[in-house]
């Protein structure tokens, strides 16, 4: 009789492992928010600047703009082996902060159903959009949705899926002051089960 829940128990343990591990070996359409990455400083319009640390492969896009932007790595990240920034507009004179990865054009299938999950917070409920947008003039968004934060690391899950094919990439914006952490961007097509 103690050997069922001892087994029961066992069951459970492996697969949960199984599941950390099929998550673990997700691969994200675009380079995915990693540890690894360098420091980096830019002029931005009007005598602005933009500093700080990004994950490898990915960018800030806001050198057109009057924004002053600095980025720290983050030593807190919520989940092991995954990289976390903190995104500090100090200052936004016109136009706003854009971060992205050019490695990571992202080609969408008609029909196909994707989606870019992370994990944000912000002690001061500072809001961050992601979206698909267009690489090239007139730059539009295809998709976006606002990013809500809480003062703890809090999940995130941007749903998007298109009649007809798409190509973009992924990108997170701020147009105002304003402090919040980014963690652990991946971007993954559901699977053909996951989309009935």
């Amino acid at each position: 009789m103690k050997l069922i829940p001892s087994l029961l128990t066992g069951i459970v343990g492996l697969l949960a492992a199984a599941m950390t591990v099929a998550a673990a070996e997700t691969k994200s359409l675009v380079p995915a928010f990693g540890t690894a990455g360098k420091e980096y400083t830019i002029k931005a319009k009007d005598d602005h600047k933009i500093s700080g640390w990004l994950p490898d492969l990915w960018v800030d896009n806001s050198e057109w703009a009057a924004v002053t932007i600095t980025y720290t790595k983050l030593t807190d990240a919520p989940a092991e082996g995954v990289g976390a920034v903190r995104i500090q507009v100090v200052k936004a004179d016109e136009g706003q902060m854009q971060l992205t990865s050019w490695a990571g054009k992202l080609k969408c299938k008609a029909g196909g159903k994707y989606v870019v999950e992370g994990w944000v917070r912000s002690k001061d409920a500072a809001g961050l959009k992601v979206g698909l947008r267009q690489q090239g003039d007139p730059y539009e968004f295809y998709a976006e949705q606002d990013l809500d934060t809480t003062p703890e690391w809090k999940r995130f899950m941007f749903n998007f899926s298109f009649s007809d094919e798409k190509e973009g990439v992924v990108m997170f914006t701020k147009p105002e002051v304003g402090t919040v952490d980014l963690a652990g961007v991946v971007v993954t097509e559901k699977a053909a089960a996951e989309k009935k």
